[in-house]
Order: structure tokens, then sequence, then C-alpha cells
């Protein structure tokens, strides 16, 4: 429980950020790592790279003050180590290379504040896609860190990405896996060193668990890989359960929308079918977590064209209950004669300046007026332009839904 002074000892994200500085200094004298505070990030020249200190400032915040000084000192050593040199070889560096799972967000985010900065290079990681809304890529495994391997470093090796993929995984493969089991079908990996997330890639070895179905795995943090089969309700049950509870406290979610494994060895997204006892609750939950990216997209996009100077209106994400069956939906508005981006949500208002000329799922707006709806190249989640409003045969075809 914090008390009143705890909370007036909280230092501001200035003050974080200059003690972070100075708890680096102490331990590499030769970084000199700046301060931005208006992304709230360390720019580190020397090591080329840029550390966010949003989720890290939180993290420090909830302990106890006696406890921050302890923890500034390890934050500082895994920013030294993060960009600590690596081998020269790669018969050197195969044995520390690691899979790791990111929110595809991450870099999506990353790309975008490039381009409202105008400087820099873009990423030069190689990530592979795993469903919608994860990558996966390999990193380089320090002591007290994780430096991610780019496409420089493979290049330097002489190696190719699917080789350097394949060593990864089977370094993981060679560690130690804990397995919890709940009930009859319901896995979660225990081993808690940072890497149960990435062991979603160990497929061969996942085929192998007693599940009732098709391999429904979801994975909301990266020390959290939940794992049941795809016609046991009691074990989705619990996996959401689980995943609601992992949620609720974690500052770095990777995704609360399931995958599904196929007969091609690759995961792709899953999603039950509407009759499912449990679909109203998957649904919510990747509603909700795409509202999250959404609401950060739509604040980067907004700076973006504000500097290049474009009006265009960038739609909300937002969510209405229904009636009857108290599910959430989520909807954006496609206003009258207004140059938009609309996210892609379950229903689509369509307002005039009188009155509510039509509203209609989705799939059903799309076949309408979907000539108007030119999806935005390179963006994630994914967003349409309209520059016209639909005529009133199309509003006809959408129609009115009740709710």
């Amino acid at each position: 429980m914090n008390t009143s002074e705890d909370n007036q000892s909280r230092p501001n994200r200035d003050e974080f950020a200059e003690a972070m500085i100075k708890a680096i200094v102490a331990v590499r004298p030769d970084l000199n790592p700046q301060y931005d505070p208006e992304q709230f990030r360390l720019l580190d020249e020397k090591e080329n790279r840029q550390t966010n200190l949003s989720n890290i400032y939180e993290e420090h915040c909830q302990l106890e003050p006696p406890d921050r000084p302890t923890h500034l000192k390890m934050l500082a050593s895994i920013f030294c180590d993060a960009g600590g040199d690596i081998a020269e070889t790669y018969d050197e560096a195969r044995l520390h290379l690691r899979p790791k799972i990111w929110n595809r967000s991450t870099f999506e985010e990353l790309e975008l504040q490039r381009q409202i900065k105008g400087n820099g290079q873009p990423c030069d990681i190689p990530l592979y896609p795993l469903g919608e809304h994860l990558y996966s890529s390999i990193v380089y495994d320090l002591p007290t860190a994780m430096r991610s391997v780019s496409m420089d470093d493979l290049e330097r090796w002489g190696v190719r990405i699917y080789q350097a993929i394949e060593d990864a995984c089977q370094n993981l493969e060679e560690l130690p896996l804990s397995v919890g089991r709940i009930g009859d079908g319901f896995y979660t990996a225990v081993s808690g060193d940072n890497y149960d997330s990435a062991r979603l890639l160990l497929t061969s070895r996942l085929r192998s668990l007693e599940i009732n179905g098709d391999l429904i795995a979801l994975v909301p943090q990266r020390d959290s890989l939940f794992l049941c089969g795809s016609d046991d309700v009691e074990s989705l049950k619990i996996m959401i359960e689980l995943t609601g509870q992992v949620l609720s406290s974690e500052l770095r979610p990777l995704s609360p929308v399931p995958l599904c494994l196929h007969e091609d060895g690759e995961w792709h997204d899953w999603q039950p079918h509407a009759d499912h006892p449990l679909y109203h609750q998957f649904m919510e939950m990747r509603n909700a977590f795409l509202g999250s990216l959404y609401a950060s997209q739509k604040e980067l996009l907004e700076q973006l064209y504000e500097k290049q100077q474009e009006d265009v209106f960038v739609a909300s994400y937002s969510g209405i209950r229904k009636k009857d069956d108290s599910q959430v939906l989520s909807y954006c508005v496609w206003g009258e004669g207004v140059d938009s981006l609309l996210p892609e949500t379950d229903l689509v208002m369509l307002p005039t300046e009188t009155d509510l000329a039509a509203m209609g799922y989705w799939d059903i707006v799309r076949k309408a007026a979907g000539s108007l709806m030119q999806p935005v190249p390179g963006l994630y989640p994914k967003r349409y332009r309209v520059r016209e409003f639909p005529s009133y045969a199309q509003l006809e075809e959408i129609g009115t839904i009740s709710l």
C-alpha cells in the first residue's frame, strides 16, 4: 500500500533520467548517454542506440523508496550490457543466440517516431511475423541483458537469417524447460529465464502436449506462455483468467490474441466461432488490446500530419456495449466531409450534420462502400483513408443496425 510519504518521494521523469545517467556512468565512465525529455528516452551515440524510459520509470516508482537505488544499479548494468561487445565470428556467437518475441507495435511506433523526428535510420533488426500482432527476432544473450542481433551483425558473421534463427531456437531447445499443468489440458511454461514466450517457436516440442483439438497458444508477456486445445473449454477459460491477471499489472504486454498452430508449422491468429461460450471474453480482450494500440498510433499520426501540414482526421477506436447480451463492440466514426483515417473496428457509424445516416458492421460497410476505403500501406494496426462520404444508395445498403 502506498503512503502519502511514498507518493511524495516519487521522482519525476527528469529526476529519474538524471539518476539513470549517473548510475550508467558509474558502471561505464566511457559512455555519455543523452536525455531526450520530449520522447522520454536516453540516446547513446557511442553504441548507436536508444532506450525508452517509460516502462522502467513506472517499474521504478512502484518500488518502495529503500529498494530504488538497487533497482537503478540493475537498470544501469542492463543498459551497459545491452550495448556491449558481441563475438566477432559466427562460430563464437552461435551459442549465445536466442529467439525473442516482440509486440509488433514496438517497431511500428519507433518508425512513426523516426518519421516525426525526420532523422535516424530505419530499424535493421530482422523480424519474422507470428500472426498479426507479434514478431520474433534474434538476440545475443549477455549476462544481464539481451542485445538485439541486426542485419549488419549477420552480414559481418556471413550467416543467413534462417540459419541464425534455427541455431537460436536450437540453443533454447537445449535449455531447461519447466511446464506447469492445470487440470487435464492447460499448460504454462514456468522456466522463468525471460525466454518462456520464445518457447512458442519450439513447435515440435509443443506438439507432444496432450490436448483436445488444435494447439492454441497465448503469450501475454515475455515470461508467459499459455497452451491448451481449441476444443477444451475449461482450459480456454483458465487461459482467459490468467491472461487477465497478467495484463492487469504488466507494463510491457505482448499480445492477448491467441495463436493456433497449423499443419504447416506456422502460428496464425485464432478466435473461437461466434457461438462459442467464450467468444465474447476473447473478443473483449482483443478489443481492449487493439484500443490501446490505436490510441498510441493516433497520437503519433497526429504529430506526423501536423509536421507535414496535412489536414487529416485520425479517427478513434472506441467501444460500445450492446443492450441484449452486454457484448462490447468496437466502433469508429466516418464523418461527412472529413478526410479521415479509420481504424478497423466491429462497427462503423456514419453521421451527417443532422442525424445518424447509417451504422453497420465492418464487413457490410466494406461491401457497400469499399471503393471509398483505401488501406494505408505500412500502418499497423490497419487504417483506411476515406476522403469521400458514401452516396445515398451506399448508405441505404449499409442501413442502421439496432444495438
